[in-house]
């Protein structure tokens, strides 16, 4: 959405049960009635039409990317323990509940492999160890204070040096070295995370040319079946600079639930407020369903999954 008030399009759409969440950013916050009266006209389109409460997300990482001016108070560097790490999520995750927002898109557990890295000055540590024992931390902390951590970004970000939202990321990087980035993510699901964001970059050792979130061996292979993940899947935003090269939009949702993504994330509202961009993505995905390409069975266990994040995250019944 453009600015601080939803538009009657939006709103529609919401009522409509077209939208299963809103992702805040900074400008979406600044309007006068603050940001709990934002969520609440979002929630009550959601229940004029009996919907399910909406899952209300924001990217609450601390230091650089941080888009309201509460908890955490320290970058991820600075987070220098795990007790700290872990006080640091749980204030988070306060604040937000209190907001009405149910999804922290956080923490970050990719690990930089050289100071170049983009995600460098995001992350926990250059140490995969380090990355995993107090991402974690912060993970839990924010569950603790009754917010969803959805790790990111998923298989791990850290070899690129440009950011996957305005260019394609290739990681060209073998299996066994992978294995390296995948250790945090591991750890985090183990500890029973409950949502993981799945990046945009494509990665050679898996069999990529396209986005990791429209790959099913990444999605349903690798992060499924081989480490076990049983919660939401989150796309990152599949309408960049980044991922639209490696697979135009609006294909790139379908073929990103076909892959095994429970929740698609699209960006994106013009001059005028539009949000073409999401209906776009609703009406490809919509068309897939209808003529078979996605089977109701799968549809079926993506909403279970969502439906028992709501429960637990947005008030849902």
């Amino acid at each position: 959405m453009k600015g601080s008030t939803p538009s009657a399009s939006l709103l529609g759409r919401i009522k409509r049960g077209e939208i299963g969440g809103v992702v805040l950013f900074k400008e979406n916050t600044r309007g006068p009635s603050g940001v709990k009266g934002l969520i609440a006209k979002l929630q009550t389109a959601a229940r004029t039409g009996g919907q399910l409460p909406l899952l209300i997300a924001v990217d609450q990482e601390g230091g650089g990317v941080k888009r309201l001016p509460g908890p955490p108070t320290k970058a991820l560097s600075k987070m220098n323990s795990v007790s700290t790490a872990h006080a640091q999520g749980l204030a988070t995750g306060r604040y937000l509940h209190r907001l009405g927002i149910g999804l922290d898109l956080a923490p970050v557990l990719d690990v930089p492999a050289s100071a170049r890295a983009f995600i460098a000055s995001r992350a926990f540590s250059s140490k995969k160890t380090v990355v995993a024992s107090r991402g974690t931390a912060f993970a839990k902390g924010l569950i603790d204070g009754g917010v969803a951590a959805s790790v990111k970004h998923f298989p791990g970000l850290g070899r690129l040096l440009q950011s996957t939202d305005y260019h394609p990321g290739h990681i060209h990087a073998s299996r066994s070295a992978l294995a390296r980035d995948l250790y945090p993510f591991r750890r985090a699901i183990d500890a029973g995370a409950p949502a993981v964001m799945v990046g945009t970059a494509a990665y050679r050792a898996y069999g990529g040319r396209f986005p990791a979130a429209c790959s099913p061996r990444i999605v349903s292979g690798l992060l499924r079946q081989t480490l076990g993940f049983e919660g939401v899947t989150i796309s990152d935003d599949l309408n960049t600079a980044g991922a639209r090269p490696l697979l135009p939009f609006p294909e790139s949702a379908v073929r990103a639930v076909k892959a095994g993504i429970d929740m698609i994330f699209v960006s994106g509202a013009d001059a005028n407020g539009s949000d073409a961009v999401g209906r776009r993505a609703y009406a490809a995905l919509l068309g897939a369903a209808r003529h078979g390409a996605i089977s109701r069975s799968q549809l079926q266990a993506s909403y279970d999954r969502i439906l028992e994040l709501k429960q637990q995250y947005a008030g849902a019944s």
